[in-house]
């Protein structure tokens, strides 16, 4: 799946933007999806790194809250006016090249107009937009996750390139700054809510390669029951909170970071989080997460209208409980509860192993 970048002013939108970062990784893999761009070295063109990064993308989102248009630099002009705005050529650069734009409102924010956009980014106004609401995030988040579904689809040759990087960024501890766009430079931000921040160099996909093929070996040993090709983690390795302390300048060891990823119960591909409910972590296939939340979907159609011996909770006759962890009073056919206790009992085989000490 090739990555969905998420653009935000810190100023605006930092909460619901680190709220929608941890959920959506959560369900697509920790490496398909970015806050920011990445680290920009010294001397470098930071309008040149970010139409790269935003290049690698399928789905550019672009977090609208109540002062989106209307924030200001510290000389009083507003922000979206200077050509150097990073919101500014972020959406520039998804729109220019294709990339698929999709406003999300947040904060109870109205799409900007035309006339209130600068000529380069006029053509958000006519994206049709999601909104992400306090009350209903759950099941407005879904519609969102659907539309993503959609847009960022597997791509094996956009795998390819991108799957070196990402592996690049996951190895590099160090800081990032976004600060007042007037200067060219973004606010300071954290890793942790705002996404990962690292530069995407050659020198990092060369260290990338090494890693992969470190891991590889690891995951193909005996009594895994992942593939000898398979690659480490779909949901791997790093948040700030998580990730051992290094120097800025200094790569995090293949061990740290294997160790990380089975800290955090990462799945080896192709298994990804199976999500029966917020924070389940048992690693399933794409197509076990998919049936499990349409199972949640129709959980309601499932019961029985009248009630019966338990209560709101008895199931139709033919349906049982699944019973995918303590409390999982969901219906569905014994043969799907057979499947899910199943994946119950491989689930940790599916992680990605501790390394040998």
């Amino acid at each position: 799946m090739r990555p969905i970048f998420i653009s935000y002013r810190r100023e605006d939108s930092e909460g619901q933007a680190g709220r929608l970062f941890e959920s959506l990784r959560e369900v697509f893999g920790e490496h398909t999806v970015f806050m920011d761009v990445a680290t920009i070295e010294p001397g470098a063109d930071f309008r040149r790194a970010i139409e790269t990064n935003i290049d690698k993308c399928a789905v550019l989102l672009s977090l609208i809250g109540r002062t989106w248009l209307t924030v200001t630099d510290r000389d009083g002009k507003r922000r979206l006016d200077n050509p150097t705005d990073f919101v500014r050529i972020e959406t520039a650069s998804a729109l220019k090249r294709g990339v698929t734009v999709i406003p999300v409102l947040v904060q109870g924010a109205t799409m900007p107009q035309e006339a209130d956009l600068p000529a380069d980014i006029k053509d958000l106004a006519y994206r049709n937009s999601v909104e992400l609401t306090h009350a209903r995030w759950d099941s407005d988040l879904q519609l969102l996750i659907n539309a993503l579904r959609e847009h960022a689809d597997n791509d094996n040759a956009d795998n390819v390139a991108t799957d070196t990087s990402r592996t690049a960024q996951a190895s590099d501890t160090g800081g990032s700054s976004r600060s007042s766009a007037s200067d060219g430079r973004r606010d300071t931000r954290t890793n942790t809510g705002s996404g990962s921040k690292r530069i995407w160099t050659i020198g990092g996909a060369v260290a990338a390669v090494a890693l992969m093929g470190a891991v590889l070996l690891k995951l193909s040993g005996p009594g895994h029951d992942a593939k000898a090709d398979t690659q480490p983690a779909s949901q791997p390795v790093q948040t700030a909170a998580s990730q051992p302390h290094n120097p800025p300048d200094q790569m995090v060891s293949r061990k740290e970071l294997q160790r990380a990823a089975h800290a955090r119960g990462a799945c080896v591909k192709p298994f990804i989080w199976r999500q029966a409910e917020p924070g389940d972590k048992v690693c399933v296939t794409p197509e076990t997460q998919n049936r499990i939340l349409a199972e949640n979907r129709a959980a309601s159609e499932n019961r029985s209208p009248n009630g019966g011996a338990y209560g709101p909770d008895t199931c139709k006759t033919g349906f049982v409980w699944r019973n995918a962890f303590d409390g999982d009073v969901v219906c569905v056919t014994p043969e799907s509860r057979d499947m899910t206790a199943n994946d119950n009992t491989l689930g940790a085989r599916r992680i990605v192993p501790l390394p040998p000490q």
